[in-house]
């Protein structure tokens, strides 16, 4: 009989919402590996470089190569049975650089393998925009941070067309919203299942 396979658990949302610090606790509240892009030694070599430049094609291929890397890397683990928590996926960077004005369709590319918990993280917008304030004055609000937020309508739409499951952590400490999404996670894939989540 075959192996279950793992929960793949992908986290997106608008900046500021707080996929950062609630990846990895949900990734330890389900015993599974929080796979960061930044696994490769050269990403953040490269995400530097491709961040330098005003091009926006190339900085968007760029996101969805190391997103297919992330994909691939998903697919063996979840296949071996390990659980995988992702933050920023396909979603955020179609979302993303749509609100820039890259056209690209809302849809996973082909081949790529699809979470079976795909979450929208969301807080209220007040908060956000108080998070954002206080990276602008720590200098670490970047250039395409700035570039999307006039245009985050259009974020929020592309996410919408994902169909994503809305996690809202308004009023919740970050445990608090990794344990709701980790109930979602036993609740849609239970122990032992065999359910498939590769396209």
């Amino acid at each position: 009989m075959d192996a279950p396979r793992g929960s793949f658990v992908t986290i997106d949302g608008l900046s500021a919402s707080g996929k950062s610090t609630v990846a990895p606790l949900v990734a330890a509240f389900i015993n599974g590996v929080h796979l960061t892009h930044d696994a490769s030694p050269s990403f953040p070599r490269m995400r530097a470089e491709v961040d330098t430049t005003d091009n926006l094609p190339a900085r968007f291929h760029w996101w969805l190569m190391a997103n297919h890397m992330t994909s691939e890397t998903a697919r063996m683990l979840t296949e071996s049975g390990r659980s995988v928590v992702v933050e920023s996926y396909f979603p955020r960077t179609i979302a993303t650089h749509r609100a820039m004005g890259h056209d690209w369709p809302p849809e996973y590319p082909s081949g790529a393998l699809v979470p079976n918990v795909p979450i929208l993280l969301e807080v209220d917008e007040r908060i956000r925009q108080e998070r954002l304030r206080r990276r602008a004055e720590r200098g670490t609000l970047s250039y395409w941070h700035q570039r999307e937020e006039p245009n985050v309508v259009e974020s929020s739409r592309v996410y919408r067309a994902f169909d994503l499951l809305r996690v809202d952590s308004t009023d919740r400490t970050p445990e608090q919203v990794a344990r709701a999404i980790a109930d979602i996670v036993r609740s849609r894939v239970p122990y032992g299942s065999k359910e498939g989540n590769s396209q």
